[in-house]
């Protein structure tokens, strides 16, 4: 009885360890800010992949105008994910940030967010973005963050949304038996 437990708890450990092990993630985010009274701003980018196969990569550039750029795919057997998150700050005008995320898995859901911040102010503004995505074997994820900070004077305005589809499945009719297929989405 002892022994039976004890297989069983371990079976159960290996099988979520290994479940757990199919999965790709996505992760960016990227910051940029600029000052009214400062020569330079500042830019910041982050990016991160898990899966079999995949990249990250982050691009900074501070001076007249401050760019960030973090870019991030993951590939695994479970599915793609893809993360990009984009800012600039330049020394007169606005601060914007967007992020954008997708994963698909291998049934052909999709899940993607997106995420949007402008920060305008006459002092200093600075807006960051950024996202993660991931597909495993409870499903995919997705989300999108947006925030933006300036001065007492200035406004920021910001948005996120996140959506998850299945596709539709194909059904293929055909009128007579000479006729060629068509095919058109099946509707409930």
């Amino acid at each position: 009885m002892k022994r039976n437990a004890i297989l069983t708890a371990t079976m159960t450990m290996m099988a979520f360890a290994t479940a757990g092990a199919f999965a790709s993630d996505a992760e960016t985010s990227a910051t940029a800010g600029s000052s009214r009274y400062q020569r330079n701003g500042t830019a910041q980018a982050t990016a991160y992949y898990a899966g079999d196969l995949g990249f990250a990569r982050t691009n900074t550039q501070s001076g007249s105008i401050n760019l960030a750029r973090g870019v991030a795919v993951g590939v695994d057997r479970s599915g793609l994910s893809l993360s990009v998150s984009n800012a600039v700050a330049p020394q007169h005008g606005p601060a914007v940030a967007v992020s954008f995320n997708l994963s698909i898995d291998r049934d052909g859901r999709v899940s993607r967010s997106r995420g949007m911040t402008v920060a305008d102010g006459p002092i200093h503004r600075s807006a960051t973005a950024g996202g993660r995505v991931s597909t495993g074997p409870h499903g995919n994820e997705a989300t999108a963050f947006a925030s933006g900070k300036t001065d007492r004077f200035g406004r920021v305005y910001a948005k996120t949304h996140a959506e998850q589809y299945r596709p539709q499945p194909m059904v293929a009719r055909r009128s007579a038996p000479s006729a060629k297929i068509r095919y058109r989405p099946y509707r409930k």
